[in-house]
């Protein structure tokens, strides 16, 4: 068992950055430890959030699409929950969301304007929520 993986993670990460980048002699390797290493520091963090991040966009898509005409996929969907918190579920349920989402914003973007700028605003929400902090 590993108790705290995003720490374990970013442990290695840094470990590779600093240790095993800068004592290899060929650029292509040193170059390629250290894209890993940054690498290994957004899987640590998208670990810590990944799924508290996906289900708040979920329940943001959910008020979005309650305000789009009803339609037979959009009431599928507002039902739907993920099968377990699992990341994998939670994105199956995020992409059926987003994937309708999409086609809404299409239609608001030439009906309901007010409905297009509401998906706009979420669409910043969600990039703030998903943006990696790297050193």
């Amino acid at each position: 068992m590993i108790p705290r993986p995003s720490l374990a993670l970013t442990d290695l990460a840094v470990r590779l950055a600093t240790k095993v980048a800068p004592n290899t002699t060929e650029t292509f390797y040193a170059a390629d430890a250290g894209l890993i290493a940054q690498l290994m520091l957004t899987l640590a963090q998208e670990y810590e959030r990944g799924v508290e991040t996906r289900m708040n966009d979920i329940d943001e898509m959910r008020t979005l699409l309650r305000s789009a005409p009803p339609s037979d996929d959009i009431d599928a969907f507002l039902a739907l929950a993920p099968i377990s918190l699992a990341l994998a579920d939670v994105n199956a349920v995020h992409d059926t969301g987003t994937r309708l989402l999409i086609d809404v914003h299409a239609w608001a973007e030439v009906h309901d304007e007010p409905l297009s700028l509401q998906i706009w605003r979420y669409l910043r929400r969600h990039c703030e929520r998903h943006k990696f902090e790297l050193p």
